[in-house]
């Protein structure tokens, strides 16, 4: 029983050094080029399609543009059939949303772009091919050659298709 106690107590000690080592080291930042997930925005990073979150028919996600040169990328998966589309500002500070839909694996391809009007992007287009799709949401403030900070700019968004 002696010998229990004090291989425990030993135990105590070696782990408490150990935390306090832990605790000392200092803490390593890594220079990657995605943004950590924000409050606000939970898909975060999602800012190429390397990284983009998969999103279901019929189902509203809330996002946010927290910078000009933040991209938010989404993808799904669809059959041929209609897609309907609707991205709306949820805030007074209305956006400058450009909505660019294409295939995934075929980039640049039956490419289509949808403007905001009002902070809203609403539109419905034809799915010609079953494939994985990727819907990127820009900011057009970020086009300009010095582009001015902006304030964060919350969405919600819903996209309707055959799946």
């Amino acid at each position: 029983m002696k010998k229990v106690v004090a291989s425990l107590l030993s135990l105590s000690l070696v782990l408490s050094a150990s935390v306090s080592a832990l605790a000392a080291e200092p803490v390593k930042i890594s220079k990657s080029s995605q943004k950590a997930a924000s409050a606000n925005d939970p898909y975060e990073p999602n800012d190429d399609p390397a990284f983009a979150s998969y999103i279901n028919s019929n189902v509203s996600y809330s996002a946010e543009i927290g910078h000009v040169k933040d991209a938010d990328v989404f993808k799904f998966y669809a059959k041929p059939g209609e897609l309907k589309f609707l991205l709306s500002s949820l805030t007074a500070e209305q956006g400058q949303f450009w909505v660019i839909l294409h295939k995934y694996d075929e980039p640049g391809s039956g490419t289509k772009d949808f403007f905001a009007v009002n902070g809203t992007v609403n539109f419905t287009t034809n799915i010609t091919s079953e494939g994985t799709y990727t819907i990127s949401i820009i900011d057009k403030r970020a086009m300009v050659v010095n582009p001015k900070p902006i304030k964060p700019v919350p969405y919600a968004l819903k996209a309707i298709f055959n799946q």
